[in-house]
């Protein structure tokens, strides 16, 4: 009966199964995920705790103690030609049943092609070996005759997690560690496994990051479904729980295109089916096709083994040259980690299980970790436009007037349009991007019916020049509402952004410093401000729970499903922040010398949270701004961010039919030459240091 149930299990199609041409990208992105969520590897650096290094037999020999805070400690070799400058390496991924000292030739191997690391080093290769750690810990009166990788693959379970992806753990520190050695080039770094090694290998590559490591995998190909139903052949340590739902073996193989691949299968082989193996891989061999390359496969007349002079040529081919840089530098990457998308998860299946989808205890949180960035109380709402008209109305702006600065996003305008008011746009000072106070006394004297006033803090910059703007707003008694969308974690003098008018509004939109999906907040010293808000965005209900309404509020809730994914985000935000400004940093030095390239200086008072990280090229120069872009993303596939903004306010259509009327208000020269003139690099806290380098030698090749 569990016969049947299983067979019908694993026959079902895989859900991700990577699709043709321009599907190939998007769905090979997908099964990395999925490979990387249901591995759940806990990555730890691997530290060297003991060495002796020697010369045996014409080879540069170190027998290396190895110390993860995940695993303990354990034994490697590293395997190096004489007198060898830094070159290619490979780390060698051992089958389940091979031992540390036959891999490495220190004692004689009992198959002939067992000693693959040594072999691969007298072919003129650093190779770094260790061991698995699934043989030989358990008793052996308590395992009473089974196997201990069994068993510790069922132990994994309890926790949820896989013997491979602790394995994978193992072996992407392993790899870092090669790459860092100083006999090898740490751009030209290749993977090779062998039977539960290869399995190891693969899930590798896909999770170590770089996209075009050369892979060669021996004696592991064929379906899931040929290596545990029908044959009984397949290893619980060489497959992640639950995958067969998403990706098969070769699908997983087929999402490394267009990486270098090497596929060995023997027709010999009793651990395979020569029929299946050769399915397998026309779908590799599809899938590769799919993004334009082509894998190396190689059916053989041997049994479960290695060709170790296939493997040999093929990393001498690959190796020959650092790889090219993996993958393009995206203007924007969010990205959550493992554990965080699983607490997500978690808190989304909680409200589900609850049937409080709404306004429930997620947002309450999410409320609760906003307040120490903004220093006030807060009051969650669906969106930050939201949260900008349910400011105004609160403040009561129909028929009045409403000051703008003029180089902001069209939704701060948009906002008190639908609260009733009409727009006026102020000119910007180009210290710290804010209002420019002599441009706003001279429009409060213009408009004396102004409602509020809405200081933008540009970039996640607070300007010094709010100081003056709030004081001119005291004199007039005008309420001040900061538009703090890119500005949550800022400061100004330390004090925090929102916490300087009588209402902050913030965003929590996909491309801000911190995320929700869809979100806002306002941010409010007086609680009933915030009890006002509450009602506004709860379709004005009279109170809480009420089917009274006293006011035309809107459905301006944010909801616990997107309450969960922000949690989860501010939760980590101090490190967010931390790392936003040490790339800002990075790029300050990086960019010292780049002639033809300004960086924003910002105030020295304000503590930007760097939002954007924005610079000017040389506006005397030979390329405009459109030009530059397409040039970094065509040659270098560099990707600028977006400005903030390109466009003023007053030449959005919706504002242009007003421009006579608003002529008065003046040319906004200084607003105008910052649309003009700035660029915004990638900056988010995936961006690695060697990304960074990539982006300034791009602007350097490319710039006068």
């Amino acid at each position: 009966m569990q016969l049947h149930h299983v067979r019908r299990l694993l026959a079902a199609e895989p859900a991700l199964r990577p699709g043709k041409s321009t599907e190939h990208a998007a769905g090979a992105r997908r099964v990395r995920a999925l490979v990387e969520r249901l591995a759940r590897v806990e990555r730890a650096p691997l530290d060297t705790t003991g060495s002796t290094t020697s010369l045996r037999d014409g080879l540069h020999h170190e027998r290396l103690l190895l110390t993860s805070p995940v695993r303990g400690s354990f034994h490697g070799t590293l395997l190096a030609p004489p007198d060898a400058a830094p070159g290619p390496a490979v780390l060698v991924l051992g089958g389940k049943n091979a031992r540390l000292d036959q891999l490495t030739g220190d004692v004689p191997p009992d198959h002939p092609d067992r000693n693959v690391a040594e072999q691969l080093a007298r072919a003129g290769f650093v190779t770094l070996s260790f061991d698995h750690g699934i043989g030989g810990s358990l008793d052996a009166g308590r395992r009473a005759g089974r196997d201990e990788g069994t068993l510790l693959a069922h132990a994994f379970t309890l926790t949820g997690r896989s013997l491979l992806g602790a394995l994978t753990g193992d072996a992407l520190g392993a790899l870092d560690l090669l790459a860092a050695h100083p006999l090898v080039d740490p751009e030209r770094v290749g993977l090779f496994g062998h039977s539960l090694g290869a399995a190891v290998a693969l899930h590798t590559a896909l999770l170590c990051g770089r996209r075009g490591i050369p892979l060669c995998a021996a004696s592991h190909l064929g379906s899931y479904q040929a290596l545990f139903e029908r044959l009984l052949t397949g290893h619980e340590g060489a497959v992640l729980p639950g995958i067969l739902e998403y990706a098969d073996l070769p699908d997983l193989y087929g999402t490394l295109a267009p990486a270098p691949l090497q596929l060995q299968y023997g027709t010999a082989d009793a651990y395979l089916e020569p029929a299946d193996a050769r399915a397998a891989a026309e779908t590799v061999r599809d899938a590769y096709a799919s993004a334009g390359a082509d894998p190396e496969i190689h059916e053989l007349a041997m049994g479960h083994g290695t060709h170790v002079g296939h493997a040999a040529d093929f990393f001498a081919r690959t190796l020959a040259a650092p790889a090219a840089p993996g993958g393009d530098v995206p203007a924007q990457r969010i990205h959550f980690e493992v554990a965080e998308r699983r607490a997500v998860l978690d808190r989304v299946d909680a409200a589900l299980a609850s049937g409080i989808l709404t306004q429930g205890p997620q947002v309450a949180r999410f409320e609760e970790l906003a307040r120490p960035w903004t220093g006030t109380g807060t009051a969650a709402v669906a969106s930050g436009s939201a949260a900008l008209e349910i400011a105004l109305r609160i403040i009561g702006v129909t028929g009045r007037t409403v000051l703008v600065p003029v180089n902001t996003f069209f939704a701060t305008a948009a906002a008190a349009v639908r609260a009733g008011a009409a727009v006026r746009f102020v000119d910007i000072e180009l210290d710290g991007l804010g209002m420019a106070p002599r441009s706003l006394a001279a429009a409060l004297d213009r408009h004396p019916d102004t409602a509020a006033v809405l200081p933008v803090h540009i970039g996640g910059i607070v300007s010094p020049a709010l100081d003056p703007v709030l004081a001119l707003c005291r004199e007039r008694d005008v309420p001040v509402v900061e538009d703090a969308a890119h500005a949550f974690g800022a400061t100004l003098a330390g004090r925090p952004a929102g916490g300087f008018g009588r209402f902050g509004a913030f965003s929590f939109f996909p491309t801000k410093v911190a995320v929700s999906g869809e979100g806002g907040l306002l941010s409010a010293g007086s609680a009933d401000d915030l009890e006002q808000v509450r009602r506004w965005r709860d379709h004005g209900k009279s109170a809480q729970g009420s089917t009274l309404h006293d006011r035309p509020g809107g459905n301006w809730r944010l909801s616990e499903l997107h309450a969960a994914v922000g949690t989860v985000d501010l939760e980590r935000f101090a490190a967010t922040l931390a790392a936003r400004r040490t790339l800002a940093a990075r790029y300050d030095a990086l960019l010292a010398d780049v002639p033809g390239l300004r960086p924003h200086a910002v105030p020295a008072t304000a503590g930007s949270n760097y939002y954007k990280y924005l610079a000017y090229p040389d506006p005397d120069g030979p390329l405009d701004r459109a030009l530059l872009k397409k040039r970094l993303r065509e040659r270098h596939g560099v990707s600028l961010a977006g400005e903030v903004y390109d466009q003023l306010l007053c030449d959005h259509p919706f504002f242009a039919a007003r421009r006579e009327q608003d002529a008065a208000d003046g040319a906004f020269e200084r607003a105008r030459w910052f649309a003009r003139h700035h660029v915004a690099l990638p900056l988010y806290p995936s961006l690695t240091e060697a990304e960074q380098i990539r982006v300034v030698a791009a602007l350097r090749s490319e710039l006068p």
